[in-house]
């Protein structure tokens, strides 16, 4: 089980890993051209697209995967039918897309925001939700090499777009989003074949009316829960805007912020893998190795990322070419180590799906979002731009933890996964990096081989308990 987890997650992870990698050591040629105003822009024009992503798919990736489970001889046919009426609903999302793409983008890019709004709409009114049920089928059926290739070869071609677009063109943050329409219309067809030539599943428009609506009785009571991901995530740019924050400080701010997007990377990459193999194990009722997977996952994300986080100063001294933005390690490091909560979260949160105990999750991660919200409003004002990192850092902890107090967990607990001894930690970790990344490089060295050992002994404790076989 622990290493299909690991194979599966190196090959989520780590594939799509590679080319940003690259991307990583291309910010030296990027980082020459692109301003702080390009950075804002592109921030801005992201926080709109993620104000109202969540109504692309209105909750139903949990009802397609709840058919495969619950359905296996015939799930097809229900996909069919979600796919056929998502493919009409994409349609209206479109015109809401780009009516918020014209409400919020900055006055820098107004002169483009036609074409912001065509890059950004195309691929969704071509192809529809192709990509997110192609995924779902390779994911769900444990074949992670399909999906892994496609997000490689896409992800090396974004990357080459990217540099003729901003570099040999010089087309600053319009080059982004030329870029990402070429590349996620190749993705989309790359799933829109298979799905219709090789699996035989195709869009069904005179789908079953039943069938629908019980789908989005379980998903439309979780719109509230995935908009949290948005207040927590997106809403903090939009409120520097609001704020009469610079652009340009906005781009500053979202320049940090792309690294948590890299460790939302790697977060993803271990939860795309464990999903199934979780909700195998509550299948099966292996409760105490499911828990003792959990634990796993979390003692190796906290660890790695706060190893990664002390040599985030030298990392930025010699990868980032732009005097501005060299100074964002230390913000940064807050957007990297905020994701350190999600795998207690997705264990629980898992818990919940599998038995569809979920019309009340959204009462404590979109609490979590009103509370970042809130919070941002109060301190802005008063400490700017740093405000937003820490406070979205412990609301992410407020979404994680919280959710182990709902009614509709403790009334199905099977394991106990000892949630505050795990927060704790994270607390713990995320203070000692703050300090540590200003130390020498002698004292990091020591630390790195401080917490390294940890992951030693932690190893050997798992194969001991014949967790690691």
């Amino acid at each position: 089980m622990y290493k299909k987890v690991i194979s599966h997650s190196l090959i989520y992870g780590l594939g799509p890993f590679v080319p940003k990698i690259i991307g990583l050591l291309m910010l030296p040629i990027f980082t020459k051209v692109l301003t702080v105003e390009d950075y804002g822009v592109q921030s801005l024009v992201n926080s709109s697209l993620g104000l109202i992503s969540v109504l692309a798919m209105l909750g139903l990736q949990l009802p397609i995967s709840n058919a495969f489970y619950h359905h296996s001889h015939h799930y097809k046919k229900r996909w069919c039918q979600f796919y056929g009426f998502l493919n009409i609903w994409m349609i209206f999302y479109s015109i809401l897309l780009a009516l918020m793409i014209y409400l919020i983008v900055p006055p820098e890019a107004e002169k483009n925001v036609f074409w912001i709004i065509l890059l950004n709409i195309i691929p969704i009114v071509c192809f529809g939700p192709a990509e997110v049920i192609g995924q779902m089928y390779f994911q769900l059926n444990q074949k992670p090499k399909q999906v892994v290739c496609r997000t490689i070869i896409i992800s090396f071609i974004t990357i080459a777009l990217n540099y003729y677009t901003i570099v040999i063109l010089d087309m600053h943050y319009m080059g982004w989003f030329v870029a990402n329409c070429l590349s996620m219309l190749l993705l989309h067809f790359s799933y829109w074949y298979p799905l219709h030539f090789v699996l035989k599943i195709k869009p069904i428009y005179k789908f079953k009316k039943k069938v629908i609506w019980r789908g989005l009785s379980v998903s439309m009571p979780m719109i509230p829960h995935y908009y949290s991901v948005f207040l927590l995530g997106s809403a903090d740019s939009l409120l520097l805007k609001f704020f009469l924050i610079t652009t340009a400080q906005i781009g500053y701010y979202g320049f940090a912020a792309s690294f948590g997007g890299l460790m939302a990377l790697v977060v993803g990459a271990l939860n795309t893998a464990a999903a199934p193999i979780i909700s195998e194990q509550i299948k099966l009722k292996k409760f105490n190795d499911l828990c003792k997977l959990i634990w796993s996952l979390q003692f190796f994300l906290i660890i790695l990322s706060s190893i990664g986080c002390f040599w985030l100063k030298e990392i930025f001294q010699l990868m980032i070419k732009n005097t501005e933005l060299k100074t964002t390690y230390f913000l940064a490091i807050v957007f990297i180590m905020a994701h350190n909560y999600r795998p207690m979260y997705f264990g629980v949160s898992a818990i919940l799906f599998y038995r569809e105990r979920t019309r009340n999750l959204w009462k404590v991660t979109l609490i979590a979002g009103l509370i970042c919200i809130l919070m941002n409003v109060i301190l802005i004002p008063i400490y700017g731009i740093n405000a937003p990192a820490f406070v979205l850092y412990f609301s992410y902890l407020i979404m994680g933890y919280g959710t182990f107090f709902l009614k509709d967990y403790t009334d199905t607990k099977v394991i106990n996964l000892k949630p505050m001894r795990w927060a704790i930690l994270t607390i713990l970790c995320f203070a000692c990096v703050l300090i540590i990344v200003e130390f020498s490089i002698l004292q990091k060295c020591m630390f790195t081989l401080l917490f390294l050992s940890s992951l030693v002994v932690y190893y050997i404790k798992m194969i001991r308990s014949k967790l690691i076989a």
